[in-house]
């Protein structure tokens, strides 16, 4: 038996590492539902393990009132969104138009859906990756030339991976794993909005999220889904080349915030 592991160990130790493989990234697209596409772009960094695909778009409301819409997941039996009480692109348009106005718990609960649906591991970048994803991205829809309102996306000039409205237009959540599902408040949004100077609109421009991001919201407790006070706020998804073990999965979607559990928990079981 000892002959035997150590002849598996001298094996495996001869297997070619990833960066000694040729592994082919190329763009793809999935659809969702058979009714909307996700376009994603890849991004390869030295330690060819760490390489991922990035959201070629933000995340648009076509993509995201399907995961609004969809009630209680089959696969897992997890409840989505509620019903918002106004709608939540404020008057500034669906199709093809970016999705806002999200917490950070539903964006990553959008990912848990996502991953469902398609049968691959998705999740929020993490800055570093998001900034890596950002290039040289320049320019972007801002307070002097948005009209004080998102636009559709992908109608500016591309960065030098393929990917649109990297500055701008909206800002983008980033995850912070493991520390993300033990708090509320204080997750990172990148990259400047619609509604920010053009001088804020850079890779390195962030905010955190707030309790004030909620200030309008009418609901006691106030909603686990919706940000009435964040029209500027987005998000872009991540699927790394290779996934964490699926066991795992569950800890880049969950909460463990005890307000966020007993809420989503009472509306499972079809409370409001």
């Amino acid at each position: 038996m000892q002959l035997i592991h150590r002849e598996f160990l001298f094996a495996l130790f001869l297997l070619p590492s990833c960066s000694e493989q040729v592994i082919e990234m190329n763009p793809y697209q999935a659809s969702l539902q058979n009714s909307v596409l996700l376009e994603m772009q890849p991004i390869k960094v030295a330690d060819c393990e760490n390489n991922f695909w990035i959201g070629k778009y933000e995340i648009t409301w076509d993509q995201y009132m399907l995961f609004q819409a969809g009630g209680i997941d089959p696969v897992d039996g997890i409840s989505g969104p509620t019903t918002p009480y106004v709608p939540m692109d404020f008057g500034m348009g669906v199709d093809n138009y970016p999705a806002i106005s999200m917490t950070h718990y539903a964006a990553r609960q959008f990912c848990r859906w996502l991953s469902n649906q398609t049968g691959h591991f998705y999740r929020l970048p993490t800055e570093k990756e998001w900034v890596l994803a950002c290039g040289d991205a320049e320019g972007g829809w801002n307070y002097e030339n948005s009209a004080e309102h998102y636009h559709h996306v992908g109608q500016l000039t591309p960065n030098q991976f393929g990917l649109y409205d990297m500055l701008g237009n909206v800002a983008e959540w980033v995850d912070d794993p493991p520390d993300s599902p033990s708090r509320a408040w204080g997750h990172s949004v990148l990259g400047g909005s619609w509604n920010d100077d053009p001088q804020d609109l850079h890779a390195h421009h962030s905010r955190q999220s707030k309790p004030n991001w909620q200030q309008q919201d009418p609901q006691i407790p106030r909603s686990i889904w919706y940000l009435t006070n964040a029209q500027t706020v987005g998000l872009r998804v991540v699927r790394p080349l290779i996934p964490p073990p699926q066991e795992q999965w569950n800890s880049y979607w969950d909460s463990s915030v005890a307000g966020i559990k007993k809420i989503h928990a009472r509306q499972q079981r079809g409370e409001r």
